[in-house]
């Protein structure tokens, strides 16, 4: 608590809405029969539509454990700070759902409950079904705070009208971007454009890590880290890859962006915005690199409970039954027709969805040979200096070695924090 105390040393316990009705998250709800019914509750990070999808399932998991869910939805842009006020506060929900990070950042905080140390078996077998990638960004020295409750990842789109077969390796990447840039067209990336998220996916097929085997030093200056930052840059500075946003579906629309990177939920993006090219596109594995892999960014939300629950047995229960194949196949499905377009962490769930076979298969490939952020407490902290040091290659044209070591020192710096 004292180190919660801390980040929150100038702000109020209480912000609007952090408290709940009741004055207490975990509340006693009161059935037509007069039976007193456990009530748990779940802060959820995204859309009304999804909480009221989760709402919608926790009526089988209400009528067979007898325990209430009620599941409210925060923005994006709110949560982090919510999420500390309330802890701050002594109101933190059972339940939340929170970016991809953030469980390594609470649980240093003493927040979150470590769940592989509360129930290692069942963790166990939930992480066997986990996409390896995902499973990694969340494994903090052996403890989980947060399992990954969805997921986001890169893929490639293309013309298949315009590019009669994607780029398998950066060679080719390179040699299609000479051929479009002579036309008057190049690529565009749509997620991440000039930042960490860009550049981790190149930094892995180049073989690089920003980190350590075991966490304990920054390798983010390595002769892997500088070949790829030299290759991002070059897609900017060379190949006309565009350093302002332009809307991935305008790019594709009037061809003169026929490929593009971006996360996967620019498959309704397409579907919804661009019909008039319906068919005239695809996706693809992005290229390889050097290491011979199409390491891809994941990200999406891990789901975890708060040590300051009342509930924890009843909340454990509650994300057990949240991963169970029926309720797994309802949230996804539910998400598709609503176009919430994260996709399911598991394997086996991804496989079942109602989708284009096509797409499923890249997702699915991609997502094997993916990777979220490093499981670093202050890793948000972190990827400013990142930022800066790529900026400073493309922008600036400055030295990639020397900014790679720069953004090291700071790195480096933050682990021992």
């Amino acid at each position: 608590m004292k180190k919660i105390m801390a980040l929150l040393f100038a702000a109020s316990f209480f912000i609007s809405g952090c408290a709940p009705e009741n004055g207490s998250t975990s509340q006693t709800s009161q059935s037509s029969a007069g039976k007193k019914k456990t009530e748990i509750v779940m802060w959820l990070i995204g859309s009304e539509a999804q909480a009221l999808t989760i709402k919608e399932i926790s009526k089988k998991f209400e009528e067979d454990a007898g325990i209430k869910v009620r599941c409210d939805a925060i923005s994006w842009g709110d949560a982090h700070s919510k999420y500390l006020t309330s802890l701050a506060g002594g109101v933190s929900p059972d339940i939340g759902t929170m970016g991809l990070t953030w469980g390594t950042e609470f649980g240093t905080l003493d927040a979150m409950v470590d769940l592989a140390s509360a129930h290692p078996a069942e963790v166990t077998a939930i992480k066997e079904h986990i996409f390896p990638g995902l499973w990694s960004s969340i494994d903090y020295k052996g403890k989980v705070f947060g399992i990954p409750f969805d997921m986001t990842e890169y893929i490639l789109y293309y013309r298949n009208d315009i590019i009669a077969s994607p780029p398998k390796t950066w060679d080719e990447l390179t040699a299609l971007l000479k051929d479009l840039n002579a036309k008057g067209k190049s690529m565009m990336i749509d997620w991440g454009s000039m930042s960490w998220i860009g550049y981790s996916p190149f930094l892995w097929q180049a073989g690089g890590e920003y980190y350590n085997a075991d966490f304990t030093d920054s390798t983010i200056d390595s002769n892997e880290a500088v070949e790829a930052i030299k290759f991002f840059s070059e897609l900017y500075t060379v190949y006309n890859v565009p350093k302002t946003k332009i809307p991935l579906e305008q790019g594709m629309r009037t061809g003169d962006y026929p490929i593009a990177i971006s996360g996967n939920w620019e498959i309704d993006g397409l579907r919804l915005l661009a019909p008039e090219i319906s068919g005239k596109w695809s996706i693809a594995m992005l290229p390889k690199g050097p290491s011979g892999k199409s390491t891809a960014f994941a990200g999406g939300r891990i789901i975890g409970i708060f040590n300051q629950s009342k509930k924890q047995k009843e909340a454990w229960e509650f994300i057990k039954f949240l991963f169970t194949p029926e309720a797994q196949s309802k949230l996804y499905e539910a998400a598709y027709t609503k176009q919430d377009t994260y996709l399911p962490p598991s394997r086996a769930t991804l496989s079942m969805l109602n989708m284009n076979e096509e797409f499923k298969k890249v997702l699915i490939s991609q997502a094997n040979d993916a990777k979220g952020p490093p499981p670093v407490a202050n890793w948000d902290s972190c990827t400013k200096y990142i930022d800066e040091a790529i900026q400073k290659v493309i922008l600036q044209k400055a030295d990639p070695k020397t900014e790679l070591s720069s953004a090291k020192k700071y790195l480096v710096k933050l682990l021992k924090k």
